[in-house]
């Protein structure tokens, strides 16, 4: 990965450096859930421990979850979908939001109240008053940056050129998120891989199992203990009734938007509250659906 573009990123969020610990066999059917892409190859494994600790919850006071990762002491990206309001197309107001980091079974590590999040240009369709999927990510900013025993997972500037090389080097993709049918335990899937790259490497699509409440959710790489995230799930794109893919924002896509926006000197633009309307968010338990997306809307890649 290009030097310049590392540290532009690292001018803009500081990073943090990881290790990782396994799982167990999750033992469901094939095809169980929609997104799981022939045979169920989700693990749980333990989000008290690091790297999986830095992922967690993205609860709402509606009652909805996705899944969010910790990029920085007081950074968690998501899906922007996970906080739009379809019914008054409206964001949410970040005193109903909360991150729950290593989220398992109603515990987890730590809950961060948000102070504000940052949202891409352009992400709003203005005339279907829908959210585009080239855009559909969210930045949320910690009021308080989290405790120094949760370590972040550090921001890849991920392209299909850098992808072909370390295929050839034999490194495998990790998914990792809160499944709607496993909504109580992250699960992890080793070994997944992305089949196709489109509109300038932003976007990829990927065979990893992942389902409603893992928008949000990590792709990663591991390098000699170290994590390093790719890209964000934000959809499963359906074929037909039995082949389905995923569609992921790659972490070019997030990064290039991030570091243009340091190189210019743009305040990052943020959707914001008064602190005084804030409201801790409990954990529950309906995942946010992640769109379905149709062949036909790739045409103009």
């Amino acid at each position: 990965m290009r030097r310049g573009r590392t540290a532009a990123f690292a001018a803009l969020i500081t990073l943090g450096q990881i290790a990782g610990v396994g799982g167990a066999e999750l033992g469901k059917q094939p095809g169980s859930a929609n997104g799981i892409k022939g045979v169920d190859n989700r693990t749980i494994v333990d989000s008290s421990k690091p790297p999986w600790n830095a992922i967690g919850r993205v609860s709402t006071s509606a009652g909805l979850y996705c899944t969010g990762v910790l990029i920085a002491p007081d950074r968690v990206a998501t899906a922007a979908h996970c906080l739009w309001r379809k019914k008054t197309l409206r964001w949410l107001p970040v005193y109903e939001i909360s991150f729950l980091a290593g989220y398992r079974a109603g515990k987890y590590e730590e809950r961060a109240a948000i102070e504000s999040y940052f949202l891409p240009n352009g992400l709003v369709d203005q005339k279907s008053r829908s959210l585009k999927n080239n855009s559909d990510w969210a930045v949320l900013k910690l009021r308080q940056p989290i405790r120094a025993s949760i370590k972040p997972i550090p921001l890849a500037n991920f392209t299909m050129a850098i992808w072909k090389k370390l295929r050839r080097q034999g490194l495998k993709l990790i998914q990792a998120g809160y499944s709607y049918d496993q909504s109580e335990t992250l699960t992890q899937h080793i070994g997944c891989s992305i089949t196709l790259f489109f509109r300038s490497n932003g976007l990829m699509y990927h065979n990893c199992d992942a389902t409603h409440g893992d928008s949000g959710s990590p792709i990663m790489i591991e390098r000699n203990g170290r994590y390093e995230i790719v890209g964000l799930h934000i959809a499963t794109r359906r074929f037909d009734k039995s082949v389905a893919s995923g569609v992921a924002i790659t972490g070019h896509g997030i990064t290039n938007t991030l570091m243009n926006l340091a190189r210019r000197g743009v305040e990052v633009r943020m959707v914001n509250e008064e602190k005084a309307g804030f409201r801790p968010v409990q954990p529950v338990h309906n995942p946010i659906g992640e769109p379905l997306e149709s062949v036909p809307s790739l045409a103009g890649r």
